[in-house]
């Protein structure tokens, strides 16, 4: 009866002690009515202090576990089955149906925990992932997205209602970092209303966050803008919160430049703040100025990892690049396949420093798809020799290209390769020396 599942949910939860007082007669009879009337909240509540499991029989917990199932309760479900045998559990069958249906209503965390809970891995067809696919990124669950698209193999679709909406969640919860991949990852263009992106704006500039909100707007197809920079402008210098002054000249459709006198552009300077920095040497026409500060700015973009200002500090303002910062700086830029950056450095330095061979190769694969004309030439000043097999396993992986990935190829740990690289031969069990074909990477 009701009475005593709501005295069993608060003793369980609130007076734990208690339950010993009461007949195991009584204990073992309200557990066979709980899971009978699928009450496994409460039945859970009360097994973590007076172990009930055992005392029912595996027939009537496994009804209890298809139930749960079948409803889509996945914690109940996860619960009875971890008191049930492998052989007593429900089949692979209904285990696929229940995830069929979890996955079009966008829930891939369930689906994760039946699969942890079973070890049963659902085939899901490609209408069911497509339908979790909208569900999910409109609620804005990228990485449930990805999930699926790992379970599944099913290449990423969206439908635009579905990315609008997504785009929408994302703002107003404030994950901007997530609205800008989202916006990378799709060609919908979306126009976000001026009254949801102002109140946007006005919680990041509460909560700090207004330079990631700049670049996740500055992302989208149309970027929205609004109004009211004069205010916000003088609050955020008012505060000294001078790293975050550069958005609002991205943000505000009525941003004043006039505002940027020197003294404020000496401060943008002086902050250290990599991002303020930068905007000052991007923007500011007093070379003078930039003349001074040069060293300054150089030894804020070399500390930050700011190859773009280290780059404007010797371009703009004069100051000289060394050997051992190039060195701390040209491995990401080849991992970037930054060739601005590769050329800039090379033109100042009578030879590039020592840099690790794979971030070599995979920059000299990302060249030869973008700009083969410059492939042996940065080769020649790099001073490696090009192994353009190596490179196209390390250009694949870094663009995520394998079964089920965005660009869907063959795998190519286990796709037939000719490559040497311990990566590879670690995975595969092969020898460098094995005769392979060459690996195929295709789109």
């Amino acid at each position: 009866m009701r009475a005593y599942r709501n005295l069993l949910k608060h003793l369980s939860e609130d007076a734990p002690g208690t339950l010993g007082r009461l007949p195991a007669e009584f204990i073992t009879a309200q557990a066979r009515r709980l899971v009978d009337q699928d009450e496994i909240y409460v039945l859970e509540q009360l097994h973590k202090h007076v172990p009930v499991m055992a005392s029912l029989p595996q027939d009537v917990v496994a009804r209890a576990t298809e139930r749960a199932l079948e409803r889509g309760v996945v914690d109940d479900f996860c619960f009875l089955a971890k008191h049930l045998p492998p052989a007593r559990r429900p089949g692979a069958d209904l285990i696929g149906r229940a995830c069929t249906r979890l996955a079009r209503r966008g829930n891939a965390g369930g689906i994760e925990q039946i699969i942890a809970a079973t070890g049963v891995r659902p085939e899901l067809d490609e209408a069911t992932a497509l339908r979790a696919y909208d569900v999910l990124v409109a609620a804005g669950r990228l990485g449930a997205v990805d999930y699926v698209r790992q379970l599944t193999r099913v290449p990423v679709r969206f439908r635009p209602d579905a990315v609008a909406t997504g785009m929408r969640t994302l703002l107003a919860s404030g994950r901007y970092g997530a609205l800008r991949k989202l916006a990378t990852l799709t060609d919908v263009e979306v126009r976000l209303g001026e009254e949801e992106v102002r109140r946007a704006v006005e919680e990041a500039v509460v909560d700090g966050t207004l330079p990631e909100l700049a670049r996740a707007l500055d992302s989208l197809r149309s970027p929205p803008r609004v109004e009211g920079f004069a205010e916000v402008f003088q609050r955020l210098a008012a505060e000294d919160r001078l790293a975050e002054l550069p958005a609002l000249f991205k943000v505000f459709a009525d941003a004043d430049w006039d505002v940027l006198d020197t003294g404020m552009w000496r401060r943008l300077i002086s902050s250290g703040h990599a991002p303020a920095v930068r905007f000052a040497y991007e923007h500011c026409v007093d070379t003078a100025l930039l003349a001074r500060e040069s060293r300054t700015a150089y030894t804020v973009g070399v500390s930050s990892g700011d190859r773009a200002l280290v780059r404007l500090a010797c371009e703009r303002g004069g100051a000289r690049l060394r050997v051992e910062d190039a060195g701390k700086l040209l491995g990401d830029a080849l991992e970037n396949g930054d060739a601005g950056w590769f050329d800039f450095a090379a033109g100042r330095l009578p030879a590039l420093p020592v840099v690790d061979d794979d971030r070599a190769q995979l920059y000299l694969a990302l060249q030869a798809v973008r700009a083969p004309g410059r492939v042996d030439r940065d080769a020649d000043l790099l001073g490696v020799d090009r192994d353009a097999e190596t490179g196209q396993w390390l250009l694949s992986l870094a663009e995520g290209r394998w079964p089920g990935g965005p660009c869907a190829v063959e795998h190519p740990l286990t796709a037939p390769c000719a490559v040497g690289h311990p990566g590879i031969d670690a995975v595969t069990g092969r020898s460098v020396a094995s005769p392979v074909p060459d690996l195929v990477v295709g789109a």
